[in-house]
């Protein structure tokens, strides 16, 4: 497990969304990211901005067991009206993670404690994405960073894959994987049976990895979430395995 966590996801989402915002001119906006090639740099503002929407609708409303918190409508903006949508998104929920502390009751869509601390994760990681998704858009990219990466890869096993949010079927998949994220100095253990996915806390000592994945934490993280291919990692073992742990 992860033994670097973030105690302050304001600065994080703040340092991510002001490195996002300085490349996201005008003239930016109709560029397509590689790393996301269904999308422009437009849609990846937009994107947020609607997740942001969603966020601050969730820390502000009162959760119920009985009721999910329905996503907001899509956001549609063109041009310079795009810039405006997300700085005011973002203006939005940067006061709501700073009211809302991360114990406050909140809903969320993953199978957590209901505190806004997921979603103060949830926009920070988003936002750390994003702004590589929209360098990669202009040539000019930096790693997600260390800490930030580290919470990116232990949300995919917290959050993502338990509300099964996966990057395809495998129904076949058995074995044990780690990912080392060396600069981190942090390894997640998870088993696949079947296709199902667990976290370990630590295997058994005498359990024989099937397939093991070493590298940065941001590498590690992009890889889960289809940004690089794990090959970007020192990879041994069964590279499938790692493919079926990855993220929509």
């Amino acid at each position: 497990m992860a033994k670097l966590r973030i105690t302050d996801y304001l600065t994080e989402l703040k340092t991510e969304a002001a490195g996002l915002r300085s490349i996201c001119g005008p003239d930016v906006l109709d560029r397509v990211a590689p790393s996301r090639p269904d999308t422009t740099v437009a849609g990846l503002l937009l994107e947020l901005a609607h997740l942001y929407r969603w966020a601050v609708d969730a820390m502000f409303t009162p959760p119920t067991d009985d009721r999910d918190l329905p996503e907001p409508a899509p956001l549609t903006a063109e041009g310079p009206a795009v810039l405006d949508a997300f700085d005011q998104s973002l203006a939005a929920v940067l006061d709501a993670v700073e009211t809302r502390g991360p114990d406050a009751p909140a809903w969320t869509w993953a199978p957590v404690e209901w505190r806004a601390e997921f979603w103060h994760r949830r926009t920070a990681v988003a936002t750390g994405l994003a702004r590589w998704d929209a360098q990669m858009a202009v040539g000019a990219t930096a790693p997600v960073p260390v800490a930030l990466a580290a919470e990116t890869i232990a949300e995919v096993f917290e959050a993502f894959i338990p509300s099964g949010a996966r990057r395809g079927a495998y129904p076949e998949a058995t074995g044990l994987v780690q990912l080392f994220a060396q600069d981190a100095d942090a390894s997640w253990f998870v088993r696949l049976r079947e296709g199902r996915v667990a976290l370990l806390d630590q295997p058994d000592a005498r359990a024989e990895l099937q397939a093991r994945a070493a590298g940065s934490a941001s590498d590690i993280a992009l890889a889960l979430w289809g940004r690089l291919p794990f090959g970007i990692c020192d990879v041994v073992g069964d590279e499938s395995l790692l493919q079926a742990v990855r993220v929509v």
